[in-house]
C-alpha cells in the first residue's frame, strides 16, 4: 500500500460526482482510516467511495463512520498516472477466456474522420487534367463509402446499438455500473465508442480489479487496462484531455 498516514486525498463519492477532502488517519491491514474534512452527512455505510492520492486509485467501500472519521474497506487499486473524467458514451464489456496477452487492443473505427480529411481534397484537384466537378463527385463517393464501412464496423462490434453509460475513465482504466457481476481478476473485453470529433471506437483488455453490488441491480465495477497498444492509450489521453478542457472551459463560463 503505497498511501501513507497523514496523506492529504481526495475521495469521490461513486458513482455520483461528489467529492470531499480527507486526510489519512491510520491504515490497518486492508482498512482505511480518513478524517473527511467537509462533513459526513451525505455518506452512508456500504457507499462506494473512490479515494485519489497523489499516485494511486482505491476503490473503497464505506464500512463505518463515527463522527468525522469514515472507515473504509480497500477492494482494489490502480495507479494514476492519467488524467480521469467522467462522460457518457456507448460501452460494451465482455468477459474472455484464455490468455490475454494473446489478444490486442485495437482502434476500431475512426468514425467519420474521412469526412474531415476528404474536405481538404475538395479544392486542390491533383491533375489539372481532372474535372474539378468530377474530383468532388468522386470524393463525395470516397467518402460515403468510408461512412458506410465505418458504421458497418461498429455495428459489427456491438457498439452502435450499444447502451450509453456514465463512465470515468482514464489511460490505465474506467469504472462504471454494469448490470453482470465479475469476478476480481476475471479478464474482460471493453469495447468503447469515444466521443471525440470525429468519435472513435476503441477496444481495449482489461482486469477487473472491482465489481460490488449497488442499489438497484448494479454493479460498481472498475476495469484496469492490460496489454494495451500505445496508439489504443494514446487515442483515450486525447480524448480525456478533451474533455478536460471542455469541462474547465464550462467552470469558467460559470463562474
Amino acid at each position: 500500500m503505497s498511501i501513507t498516514k497523514g496523506e492529504s486525498v481526495i475521495c469521490k463519492l461513486m458513482p455520483k460526482p461528489e467529492q470531499y477532502l480527507a486526510s489519512v488517519d491510520d491504515l490497518r491491514d486492508n482498512m482505511m482510516f480518513l478524517k473527511i474534512k467537509d462533513g459526513t452527512s451525505n455518506l452512508r455505510v456500504g457507499m462506494s467511495l473512490l479515494v485519489a492520492s497523489e499516485t494511486m486509485d482505491y476503490y473503497t467501500e464505506l464500512t463505518a463512520l463515527k463522527d468525522s472519521i469514515a472507515v473504509l474497506r480497500i477492494q482494489g487499486s490502480e495507479k494514476r498516472d492519467y488524467f480521469r473524467v467522467d462522460d457518457t458514451f456507448p460501452v460494451v464489456i465482455t468477459k474472455i477466456a484464455g490468455n490475454p496477452l494473446e489478444r490486442k487492443s485495437k482502434i476500431i473505427s475512426e468514425y467519420g474522420l474521412e469526412l474531415s480529411d476528404m474536405r481538404t481534397y475538395t479544392v486542390d484537384v491533383p491533375d489539372e487534367n481532372i474535372s474539378p466537378v468530377l474530383w468532388k463527385m468522386l470524393v463525395d463517393i470516397n467518402m460515403k463509402i468510408g461512412l458506410i464501412l465505418d458504421r458497418l464496423f461498429l455495428e459489427n462490434e456491438g457498439l452502435m446499438k450499444a447502451p450509453e453509460r456514465s463512465v470515468s475513465i482514464s489511460g490505465s482504466g474506467v469504472r462504471l455500473l454494469l448490470e453482470e457481476k465479475f469476478e476480481l481478476h476475471d479478464n474482460v473485453s471493453v469495447k468503447m465508442l469515444l466521443p471525440s470529433s470525429p468519435p472513435i471506437g476503441v477496444s481495449v483488455i482489461g482486469v477487473v480489479v472491482l465489481s460490488e453490488g449497488v442499489m438497484g441491480a448494479q454493479f460498481d465495477t472498475a476495469i484496469s487496462f492490460t496489454n494495451i497498444e500505445e496508439g489504443v492509450r494514446d487515442e483515450i489521453i486525447q480524448y480525456t484531455l478533451k474533455r478536460q478542457r471542455e469541462t474547465l472551459r464550462a467552470q469558467r463560463g460559470l463562474k
